[in-house]
């Protein structure tokens, strides 16, 4: 048994069989069309899981219609959209796009930052999720997210890095927190699943010591979802395929290729 403890979000989906970059083409063009290049991560992992339907109600794009975006885009696209309304003083109090069709959009970093957004909460619909657009150049950037009840301008950290934003996602979504799409993909696809929960933190020391698994040296990662302490820990063995989740020290998830 060869455990991994600290396995990237990309090594995890190369696990579940997701190993050919089929998006590698159309993100290449994507970063020539905007002039930009991607976090490497990010795009290791989006040519492996756009179009899949694995991830598909998790909240990352990944559908063939929905590509990152910048913030200042969106901005410009609801200006449009609402221009015809912009006659009505009691309209424009209310409409967030208003202000920024009173200046040049040259203007606009004086007021807020662009964020290239790549995902919003599928539950709801009401976050967005971005990286800052002089971000881009770092290796594993932070991740922010805003509230579509809060200003245009006021992001918030959300992931201190692209990566534990990633692994959440994923986590996430093999959980089956909000949707069992994950769950019902790897299972037609001939992975189990076994879930226990425990009485307290000892009880499943004593389980993972019988797989020679250590908790403590599990890798550990927030979700979005659940109480704001609720984490999860977890590690892989590639030569079994297998992958354990712990959330929370009291609930364990196996899941195993048949």
């Amino acid at each position: 048994m060869a455990i991994k403890y600290h396995p990237t979000p990309v090594e995890i989906i190369k696990l579940f069989g997701y190993t050919k970059p089929i998006a590698k083409k159309e993100l290449e063009l994507f970063e020539r069309n905007n002039d930009l290049k991607l976090p490497r991560l990010l795009f290791d992992f989006l040519s492996l899981v756009r179009t899949k339907e694995l991830l598909s109600t998790a909240d990352i794009w990944v559908d063939s219609d929905d590509l990152p975006y910048f913030s200042y885009q969106y901005i410009a696209e609801g200006i449009e959209d609402c221009r015809a309304d912009f006659d009505d003083p009691e309209f424009c109090k209310e409409n967030a796009f208003y202000p920024y069709s009173k200046i040049p959009k040259e203007q606009w970093p004086e007021l807020l930052e662009n964020y290239l957004q790549i995902g919003s909460d599928y539950a709801a619909g009401v976050v967005f999720y971005g990286i800052k657009e002089k971000d881009l150049v770092l290796e594993n950037p932070p991740v922010y997210m805003l509230h579509e009840e809060n200003e245009l301008a006021d992001w918030k950290l959300i992931a201190n890095t692209l990566s534990e934003y990633l692994m959440c996602v994923l986590l996430d979504a093999l959980a089956g927190v909000e949707y069992t799409t994950a769950q019902e993909v790897l299972n037609e696809n001939g992975w189990e699943f076994y879930e226990e929960e425990y009485a307290n933190e000892a009880e499943v020391r004593e389980l993972l010591s019988g797989e020679k698994i250590d908790l403590s040296a599990m890798g550990k990662n927030m979700t979005f979802y659940g109480e704001v302490d609720s984490f999860y820990r977890y590690c892989l063995d590639e030569e079994e395929k297998v992958f354990y989740m712990v959330m929370n020290d009291t609930s364990v998830m196996v899941i195993r290729a048949e």
